[in-house]
């Protein structure tokens, strides 16, 4: 028979086992959940800008004219592009994108056309997968929705993904990406077969191989790609990449692949810098400076390639030698201006500067074509708070129109900041130049949108909503298209309780650019739908 002393001894134990059961389910749960909130955290957009004005014709920008054979003939206009697909211009964007397409079948020198193209249309924004989805219902038959939304589920999974090494990352997240790449091929393939020349589609394909360590699938990608377009150079660099140590590679495959092409092109002699470019990004940013740079100078004596001046702009800037890197950096704006990562470098430069207005607008720029980029996501915040700022010394030295300018920027990178709204509501309310109508007399032009909107505020404190009411109609009358006045018109309608015309503004706003009026008018929405 069991003893008490015996049976109290063993539930004891039980019991402790059973507590450190429960204590290691919740670390695991907490764990789980840590992991799950930074996977969301990734595929969450810096902010949601607003589409802009549709292309109305082929979106390349300066496509005529050549600097002595390096600058590329033009470049896509991927603002452009990315507003068909939020407007849903479906037919349009197929368009857009079989010209670009047939523009780099033309002449290879374009190649970066379709390259760029695709990579603003496929940022992974999560607001895309319904436009994509919807895109390729519209137009079934033509290899483009299927390339953008194949190259969208590739950067998906490498959002999911991370950019840690694989033992530090997370079972939850290599999963995510694997279920994102399963998405992406069938796409990939279909447009390959509608369209064998398509070769941008060998850039997903190879990034897929490299983060799956398969290098038979991505010397598949690249075979394929050659033989379509020999000439081609891009797919060269793409490759060349793939090649680094860190996919499996080494220096010394990077080199040999490099010589193999310059052996037959000499013009290809940049594919030379990649192996120094690449150890030069391996090595820690604590390093020291004349190192890097002199990795980074030997891998430009191989060729003027934008992706190295880039590299070298951001180490002058950690250097401290800003006059120095806003040169480089320009000559990597020169060289590539459909990428996002020249923009944003520059506006780490800028604002390092204390430039506070370029980096916003460039900033503002790299954002609308990559609202994903987790370097865009650090540097918000920074730049909203030094526009801030140079607002607020702009207003203590009586420049008024500067200040508003500012904070406009700031309020389009961060929509619905209260400290904003709160410095553009105290500069409003300054004084107007002398020539200017006071605040307490009715504006003399309806043409006048600073002097509307001073007299709006002055109204808007003592609640006499509906004098402001015809201000507004009348300037919008003469000015349909401006933004700003439609989405100040909606505050004056949402105080007035009439919340249909506040969200048709707001929609308007948003429609002619103003990023706080897409914010407000999804918050308008949400609220809407609550109430129903």
């Amino acid at each position: 028979m069991i003893s008490l002393r015996t049976a109290l001894g063993a539930g004891v134990l039980v019991l402790g086992l059973g507590g450190a059961g429960l204590a290691v389910h919740r670390f695991q749960a907490q764990k789980s959940a840590e992991v799950e909130a930074r996977i969301a955290a990734r595929q969450q957009p810096v902010l949601m800008p607003a589409p802009g004005a549709p292309a109305r014709e082929l979106p390349v920008v300066d496509p005529t004219g050549t600097d002595k054979g390096k600058a590329p003939r033009g470049h896509v206009d991927g603002v452009a592009l990315r507003s068909l697909l939020i407007h849903r211009k479906f037919d349009d964007l197929t368009l857009a994108v079989e010209q670009l397409q047939w523009g780099m079948e033309a002449d290879p020198r374009n190649e970066q056309w379709m390259t760029d193209g695709m990579a603003t249309l496929g940022n992974g924004e999560p607001d895309s997968t319904e436009l994509l989805d919807d895109w390729v219902k519209a137009s079934p038959d033509s290899f483009a929705p299927y390339i953008a939304r194949g190259t969208h589920w590739v950067t998906v999974g490498h959002l999911r993904r991370g950019t840690k090494f694989a033992g530090e990352t997370a079972e939850a997240e290599l999963a995510g990406m694997r279920e994102a790449f399963a998405r992406a091929m069938p796409d990939l393939q279909r447009a390959w077969s509608l369209q064998p020349k398509a070769i941008t589609v060998a850039r997903p394909l190879i990034h897929m191989a490299n983060s799956l360590g398969d290098p038979e699938a991505r010397e598949r990608a690249l075979a394929r790609a050659t033989e379509q377009c020999p000439t081609c150079v891009d797919i060269l660099a793409v490759y060349l990449h793939s090649l680094a140590p860190r996919w499996g590679g080494s220096y010394e495959k990077m080199d040999a692949f490099a010589g193999a092409q310059t052996r037959t092109r000499p013009e290809l002699g940049f594919l030379r810098g990649f192996s120094d470019y690449d150890r030069a990004r391996d090595l820690p940013v604590q390093s020291k400076d004349a190192q890097i740079q002199e990795l980074l100078t030997r891998a430009l004596s191989a060729g003027d390639y934008w992706e190295f001046r880039l590299a070298r702009a951001a180490q002058l800037r950690r250097a401290g030698a800003l006059d120095a890197a806003l040169a480089e950096v320009n000559q990597a704006v020169a060289l590539r201006p459909a990428r996002a990562s020249v923009y944003f470098e520059r506006a780490r430069i800028l604002r390092a500067s204390e430039k506070w207005g370029p980096a916003g607008e460039d900033l503002l720029h790299a954002l609308r074509m990559d609202a994903m980029d987790s370097g865009g996501r650090d540097l918000q915040p920074q730049v909203v708070q030094g526009l801030i700022y140079a607002a607020s010394q702009a207003l203590k030295a009586g420049q008024r129109e500067e200040a508003l300018q500012l904070l406009e920027l700031a309020g389009q990178l961060a929509p619905g900041d209260s400290q904003v709204t709160r410095w553009r509501a105290q500069a409003v309310a300054a004084p107007l130049p002398a020539a200017a109508p006071s605040e307490a007399e009715p504006t003399e032009s309806p043409d006048d949108f600073r002097g509307v909107q001073q007299r709006d505020y002055a109204l808007a404190r003592e609640r006499r909503f509906a004098e402001i009411l015809p201000l507004w109609d009348a300037f919008l009358a003469r000015n349909p298209e401006h933004g700003l006045a439609y989405f100040e018109r909606s505050g004056t309608h949402y105080h007035l309780r009439n919340l249909e015309a506040a969200l048709a503004d707001l929609k308007k706003a948003c429609e002619f650019g103003v990023n706080e009026g897409c914010s407000r008018a999804r918050q308008l929405e949400r609220v809407r739908a609550k109430a129903r």
